[in-house]
Parts: structure tokens; sequence; C-alpha cells
């Protein structure tokens, strides 16, 4: 299923992006698929950081403690 979205451009922008032939709809929608996966690996890397943090010389299944994390998220 798709979503429309609207996004206000200068008039400049526009006729700049006219000079090319780009999707720009498609580029937009891949560049926001593209945010989205960095923003979610960073979110999974500070959340196993702060595992580490409160691990540190415990013995504890990192592995287990992760899916478990990503099962709730």
């Amino acid at each position: 299923m798709s979503e429309t979205i609207g996004i206000k451009i200068s008039q400049d922008l526009t006729e700049e992006m006219a000079k090319f032939e780009v999707n720009w709809s498609e580029f937009l929608s891949e560049s926001i698929d593209e945010k989205l996966k960095e923003l979610r690996r960073k979110k999974i890397a500070e959340h196993m950081d702060s595992i580490r943090k409160k691990t540190v010389g415990k013995n504890i299944n990192m592995a287990k403690e992760i899916i478990g994390w990503r099962r709730k998220h």
C-alpha cells in the first residue's frame, strides 16, 4: 500500500529539477527508505552499546539479548 505525501519546494528548485530526466518521486521514496534503514541500524547499535555497558564483566548471552530486543521492537 502506498501513501501520498506533499512537500513544498522553491520555484528555483522545481525549475532545476525539470532540467533532468529523473523520477523524483521514486528518488525521494528510495532516499526516505535508506534513511529509515540507517536510523534503524543506529537505534539497534545504540541499544547494543547500552547492553554492553550494563553487562561488563558479566557472563551474558548477547545474541539471546539482541534477539529478545528485536522481537519487542
